[in-house]
């Protein structure tokens, strides 16, 4: 393919730049173009841009811009081709950036193209607004024309209504002007009305405060009668005379027992010494003479250290310290029965007495230790016991399995007497502390008729109520012909 270069021969120094005054690019496009033709040379004869010019300015300087571009695009290609082969790309380049404009400068000839034709709508449209808003004013003359004659015609009826109405109001003052006076007379007949009214409704007011006055009284003694009553009630339900404190309590075989008394319950265990000791030691810090009751009713036993701490404080109070017995005293409750200053006992309590239990581990000199210490807790507690009964201790042991293969001897109240266990049988204990009336059992959470309440089935259908589990050294004796008690 042969190679075509192309030079233009400008008159003039011309200097290939980037940027060229329109000026300089008309002279050059309106100058001598000279062609070589050679092998490699081509003669190209340049177009007048005058060919181009019209009449629209924007469109003239958007031609001048794109031969300017030309321009330089073939000064570009000439200094490419001059130069090396190697800006063979640049010049390509060059020559699609030129289509680019090229065709940018079409497509802006045809957006000015659609924007001429928007305007040239946008007059007609405004041509025919003006013809309207004409159409409109005259319209609107037309109907203030109109409207000035009716309103003439208007004010003339005004005038002669006004004329009426005035003749008419004339009349209607002459009218207004009776029933003024008319209403200035029922005025004063409602204020006297009213007045009167007022009069009546503050001697209603008046006769309704002296009612409620009067209620209000007959409640305050209504009060006063429930708070007698209440009074009275509350003094129904307490003993109202001092309690009686006695230095000799028993009388005629009667034991009375005074506030002064502490209960001792089920198993004296760690912490039973101190509850009794404080006790004993607030009735003596009150009074000395008269005596402190421990009130047993039923006690296991327990403890041998607590229970030898309640001995000492027995035996050590200034007070006289009794022990009462109503059902059941065992073990170490039994030593302290036993060993009090004066013990009294129902004829069917029971009292048990039996050697000491304890448990022992560890090699044999471990338990010959222990075993010595139970002796000599034996020496200690039940020893004075034997001594009050007039017997040794071995002698007390093998009463003990005398009276039952398992070492545990018990005796009724009225026997326990005769081998100097209790010291006094009472047929009664008159209790002077309860003061105030006891709570109802059906108040009471404890009652002990509740288990009666849940009644079960067994696998043969037959209806039965559980017993509750009895203490020790005590039966069940009832009637119970159909089983129905278990």
């Amino acid at each position: 393919m042969k190679r075509f270069f192309v030079l233009f021969l400008f008159i003039g120094n011309v200097v290939a730049q980037d940027v060229i005054s329109n000026e300089t690019v008309e002279k050059q496009v309106n100058s001598q173009v000279v062609a070589v033709e050679s092998p490699t040379v081509q003669v190209v004869a340049a177009k007048s841009p005058t060919e181009f010019i019209t009449t629209d300015p924007e469109i003239n300087e958007l031609k001048k811009q794109y031969d300017l571009l030309k321009l330089q695009n073939a000064i570009l290609s000439t200094q490419n081709v001059i130069e090396s082969e190697q800006h063979q790309k640049e010049l390509m380049k060059l020559h699609n950036e030129k289509d680019t404009l090229t065709l940018q400068n079409e497509l802006l000839a045809e957006k000015n193209l659609k924007k001429l034709a928007q305007l040239t709508a946008e007059k007609e449209k405004l041509l025919l607004e003006n013809e309207l808003e004409t159409a409109k004013r005259q319209q609107f003359v037309s109907n203030l024309e109109a409207m000035k004659t009716r309103l003439e015609l208007e004010s003339q009826i005004y005038e002669y209504e006004k004329k009426r109405m005035l003749i008419g109001l004339e009349k209607e003052h002459e009218q207004l002007a009776m029933q003024n006076s008319i209403v200035a007379e029922k005025n004063k007949h409602e204020e006297l009305k009213i007045q009167l009214e007022a009069t009546m409704l503050n001697f209603e007011m008046t006769k309704l405060e002296y009612e409620r006055n009067k209620r209000t009284l007959k409640l305050e003694e209504l009060s006063e009668k429930i708070s007698e009553r209440e009074q009275t009630e509350m003094w129904e339900d307490q003993v109202n005379k001092p309690i009686e404190y006695l230095k000799n309590p028993f009388v005629d075989g009667y034991l009375v027992v005074s506030d002064r008394k502490i209960a001792l319950e089920e198993v004296i265990f760690s912490g039973t010494a101190e509850y009794i000791t404080e006790r004993i030691n607030y009735f003596n810090n009150k009074n000395t003479e008269y005596p402190i009751f421990i009130i047993i009713d039923r006690c296991y036993g327990g403890s041998v250290m607590e229970g030898s701490k309640i001995l000492e404080a027995m035996q050590n109070s200034q007070a006289p310290v009794y022990v009462v017995v109503k059902s059941l005293a065992a073990s170490m409750a039994a030593i302290i029965t036993s060993l009090a200053e004066r013990s009294f006992a129902y004829p069917n309590a029971i009292i048990v007495h039996h050697q000491m239990m304890s448990f022992m581990f560890g090699n044999r000199t471990q338990i010959e230790e222990e075993l010595e210490i139970g002796k000599e807790w034996t020496k200690r507690i039940m020893s004075p016991v034997a001594k009050k009964m007039g017997i040794t201790m071995d002698e007390f042991v093998e009463k003990m399995y005398a009276s039952s293969s398992s070492g545990n001897w018990r005796e009724f109240g009225d026997n326990a007497i005769k081998i100097k266990w209790v010291d006094t049988i009472i047929k009664d204990i008159r209790d002077v502390s309860f003061n105030r009336r006891p709570t109802d059992m059906e108040n009471n959470e404890d009652d002990i008729f509740i288990f009666a309440k849940e009644e079960k089935v067994d696998s043969q259908g037959n209806h039965y109520v559980e017993l509750p589990r009895l203490t020790p050294l005590d039966v069940y004796y009832l009637y119970n012909p159909y089983n129905y008690f278990r």
